[in-house]
């Protein structure tokens, strides 16, 4: 019993999901799009309780699961996510017909994968977790079945992620042949006792570190990320592009840190270089982008290598580690927004709008265009946001562990991200609209949600230590 306590918040999440499947399955068509949001995001406030519950930290299922301050903190992270996707969706699920007991389940049973990635302290339960999140969002990619957009992002997305989780199979069978075991703990000891790592262990390496820069998209593995966003309907790509970024950064952290921590000079290097290519990568191409949705795709990918740069001072200690966590959930929180922000503007099949439709933004619906705008503020890193002081800590362990270079890299492309974040300020506040502007659809839910997002933002911009402290306890055990 003690092993089933251990992972109540996953079997409550799991049990949402399927409430509204059957809710929807059941319920009236007409009340369904009211009830099946609320029932999840209920069922989600209470799984976000029981994370908190005083469970032991230690082994549980024979060693194939932890419970820690880290899985505790990821736990919580996936599930405040998922309750922003579910409360923002409502009025574009009606809009465009796209089925919302699927949506809402897909989104849980995501969640559930996310958080088992957390838990993991085995090889095993690691895939198993990665494989229990994307499967879902590739269906919620193409969810909106009458675009082709949604289908070609859902199947580009699917062909990409079955690829990289090939590589990353093969990778964790190579592990397995060098160390004989799948648990972190024991490949660990192993590859201390080898001491310089050898042709075999080389090769899981790269083949691990090619499969995971899949998932998280790092340059030159990001491929899929700027069609795959682009064409999935707007909530769902608000979700993708943090709840799967997210887990991924926790599947890294934990091999890495964890299993392969004792390979950390081979790979620390090689992280900073992959760092480097990422954010300047993705800033250069949002650059060019005149698509509101297609440049945030492009800019989640920059924001992919600050938080790989954190990954790469590893060495730096527990300020790595609560770095890596802390910007995880500022870029969860600013850039879910941002995304959602998309959602006030009725616009055709699943694309966003573009720089001229933002024209003049601000005079039609004020309080919308004011949350986008400090998204964006918070995403560029300009005080007082929490976007500031996450590009604060990550550039502390960088400097930490003698990566000037990666410093001064990352400071340039904050300044580079400023000219194409705070042109679409401009656009909204200062330009003119221009021949035919979209719909705006008012959304009670989405507007509470925005507002208190972005409320957040400012507040923890200002008052970051409780977030921080409690992203350094959770790093922690890592370290250990």
């Amino acid at each position: 019993m003690t092993d089933v306590t251990a992972v109540y918040p996953e079997i409550i999440v799991t049990a949402v999901a399927m409430i509204v499947l059957v809710v929807d399955a059941t319920l009236d068509r007409r009340r369904a799009p009211t009830a099946l949001p609320i029932i999840t995001i209920a069922g989600l406030v209470v799984a976000l309780a029981s994370v908190f519950n005083d469970v032991p930290a230690g082994q549980y299922f024979r060693g194939f699961v932890t419970v820690d301050a880290f899985a505790t903190f990821f736990r919580a992270v996936f599930i405040i996510l998922a309750i922003f996707a579910a409360a923002v969706s409502p009025a574009y699920l009606a809009r465009r017909m796209v089925p919302p007991g699927e949506y809402y389940a897909i989104i849980c049973f995501s969640t559930v994968g996310a958080m088992t990635i957390a838990l993991s302290a085995d090889l095993i339960t690691l895939f198993i977790g990665l494989e229990t999140m994307t499967i879902p969002i590739y269906v919620l990619a193409g969810i909106q079945r009458s675009d082709r957009f949604a289908n070609e992002a859902a199947l580009k997305y699917f062909l990409l992620g079955a690829f990289s989780s090939a590589l990353l199979l093969y990778g964790f069978a190579w592990l397995y042949g060098v160390a004989r075991a799948t648990d972190f703990v024991t490949i660990a000891s192993v590859l201390t006792s080898q001491g310089i790592a050898n042709g075999p262990t080389i090769v899981a390496l790269a083949l691990i570190t090619v499969g995971l820069g899949f998932k998280a998209a790092i340059v030159p593995f990001h491929q899929w990320t700027p069609d795959a966003y682009d064409g999935a309907p707007t909530p769902a790509t608000a979700f993708m592009s943090v709840g799967p970024k997210a887990a991924a950064f926790a599947a890294i952290l934990r091999v890495m840190l964890g299993a392969l921590g004792p390979l950390s000079v081979d790979w620390s290097a090689m992280l900073a270089v992959l760092a480097a290519l990422t954010m300047t990568g993705g800033n250069i191409v949002a650059l060019a982008q005149t698509n509101t949705k297609r440049m945030l795709a492009y800019s989640s990918i920059a924001h992919t290598g600050y938080i790989l740069a954190a990954v790469a001072a590893a060495k730096a200690g527990p300020s790595a580690g609560a770095a890596v966590l802390f910007y995880v959930f500022a870029y969860g929180l600013m850039n879910l927004g941002a995304f959602a922000c998309l959602l006030y503007m009725d616009l055709e099949g699943t694309r966003g709008a573009t720089l001229d439709e933002l024209n003049g933004f601000a005079r039609r619906q004020p309080l919308g265009a004011l949350a986008f705008a400090v998204f964006l503020v918070s995403l560029t890193g300009i005080p007082p946001t929490i976007g500031f002081v996450a590009k604060f800590v990550v550039i502390q362990p960088v400097l930490d562990a003698g990566m000037a270079w990666l410093a001064v890299v990352i400071a340039l492309n904050a300044v580079l991200a400023a000219f194409y974040y705070l042109r679409v300020v401009v656009r909204m506040y200062m330009y003119e609209p221009e021949g035919t502007v979209p719909r705006l659809i008012p959304g009670r839910g989405l507007s509470v949600s925005l507002g208190l997002a972005s409320l957040a933002v400012v507040v923890l911009g200002i008052l970051p230590n409780s977030i921080y402290e409690w992203a350094r306890e959770a790093a922690l055990p890592l370290v250990r």
